[in-house]
C-alpha cells in the first residue's frame, strides 16, 4: 500500500486517538510505564507560583457537576447525537463529522463513527458494541483493520478478580460517554467552575489539569518539564445547565507564549435522549476476506497481570 504523507498519517493517528477517548483514557493518553475557543477562565493568583500545568485546589462544585453529569448519562435509555471534532495539529487544522449512539448505560450498547478526508486520502473509524462484542474498524485509503473484544468475557474476568466497573470502563476501553467521564474524573483534577451563557443557553463550565500523580508520570522529577506536544495541558467541559449533557469538550495545550489554545474540540449537537434506536445499529459483521484481530486474550492477560501485581 502506498504510504501516506507524514501530516496525513499523523492527523489520522490523532483522529484515531480522539476516537478512543469515547471508551478509554483521555485522548488515548496513558502515563508511560515506569515513569513517574470557548470562554477563558481566569485562574486565581496562586497559579502564578505553580508550574504552568499543575492544577489548583479541587473545586467541589466542579467535581459535583462532573459526578452528576455521568450519573445522568447512565440513566438514559438511549442517546443520539451528532459529533463534530476539530483538531489543530501543528500549523494545520481540520474538522471531522460523526455520529454517536448509545443504548442504556448499563448494557454497553454503543455506535461511534467518523468520516475523515485529508487531501486525497479518505478514512473512517467505526466502533460498534451490541453488549456482547465490541468491534473496531479503521478504514484508511485501501486498508481495513478490524478488531474485536468479547465484552462479556472480559467483564466476567474482571469481576472474578475483584475489579470494579471503573477498571472496565476506564482502563479496558469500554463505556462510551459515561466511560469517558469516568476516565476524565480519574485523570484530571478540576480547579475551576463557573456559570455562563452562549447563544441563549445557560451553561456550566468546568476546567482542570492532570492530577499530580498523572502529571509526574509525564514530567518525571522535573515539575517544570514541558508536556509532549501531543498531550493536552488541561481540559474544559461545557455542560447544559439543565440536563448536564456535555455540549463541548475542549482539550487545551500551551503555545510558546504559554497561552492555552484548543488542541482538540468535541461538539455535540442535535442531541436526542430516550428515543427508539433500531437494534441493527448496534450490530456489526466483518466483510468477506477481512479477518479481525481478537484482542480479548490481551485484555484477559492484562487483568491477570494486574491481579498478580496487586497481590505482591
Amino acid at each position: 500500500m502506498k504510504s501516506l504523507p507524514k501530516f496525513t498519517a499523523s492527523a489520522l493517528a490523532l483522529v484515531a486517538a480522539v476516537y478512543w477517548l469515547m471508551g478509554t483514557s483521555l485522548l488515548g493518553f496513558q502515563v508511560p510505564e515506569g515513569k513517574g475557543q470557548g470562554t477563558v477562565l481566569k485562574p486565581d493568583d496562586s497559579s502564578k507560583e505553580r508550574s504552568a500545568d499543575a492544577p489548583g485546589a479541587e473545586s467541589p462544585e466542579a467535581k459535583t457537576a462532573l459526578d452528576q453529569a455521568r450519573q445522568r448519562l447512565l440513566r438514559y435509555q438511549s442517546i443520539k447525537a451528532k459529533l463534530t471534532e476539530t483538531v489543530a495539529l501543528s500549523s494545520r487544522r481540520f474538522t471531522v463529522h460523526g455520529n454517536y449512539l448509545q443504548g442504556s448505560g448499563a448494557d454497553l450498547k454503543l455506535r461511534l463513527e467518523f468520516q475523515v478526508k485529508l487531501g486525497d486520502t479518505e478514512g473512517s473509524i467505526l466502533e460498534v458494541c451490541d453488549g456482547q462484542v465490541l468491534w473496531t474498524r479503521h478504514h484508511v485509503g485501501e486498508e481495513i483493520r478490524i478488531s474485536r473484544r468479547d465484552v462479556k468475557q472480559i467483564l466476567k474476568a474482571a469481576a472474578d478478580n475483584g475489579y470494579t466497573d471503573n477498571l472496565v470502563t476506564v482502563d479496558l476501553g469500554f463505556g462510551g460517554l459515561p466511560g469517558l467521564f469516568a476516565s476524565i474524573e480519574q485523570s484530571m483534577q478540576f480547579d475551576q467552575f463557573k456559570e455562563d451563557t452562549a447563544d441563549g443557553h445557560k451553561l456550566i463550565v468546568i476546567e482542570g489539569g492532570w492530577r499530580p500523580n498523572m502529571l509526574k508520570g509525564w514530567q518525571g522529577n522535573n515539575p517544570k518539564a514541558p508536556l509532549p506536544d501531543y498531550v493536552p495541558s488541561r481540559v474544559r467541559i461545557y455542560f447544559d445547565s439543565e440536563s448536564l449533557f456535555p455540549r463541548r469538550i475542549l482539550y487545551l495545550s500551551r503555545n510558546a507564549e504559554q497561552r492555552l489554545r484548543p488542541m482538540v474540540s468535541l461538539d455535540f449537537t442535535e442531541i436526542e435522549t430516550d428515543v427508539a434506536i433500531p437494534a441493527a445499529k448496534f450490530k456489526f459483521a466483518p466483510p468477506d476476506g477481512v479477518f479481525p484481530d481478537d484482542l480479548t486474550p490481551k485484555f484477559l492477560e492484562q487483568i491477570k497481570q494486574r491481579k498478580q501485581l496487586s497481590s505482591n
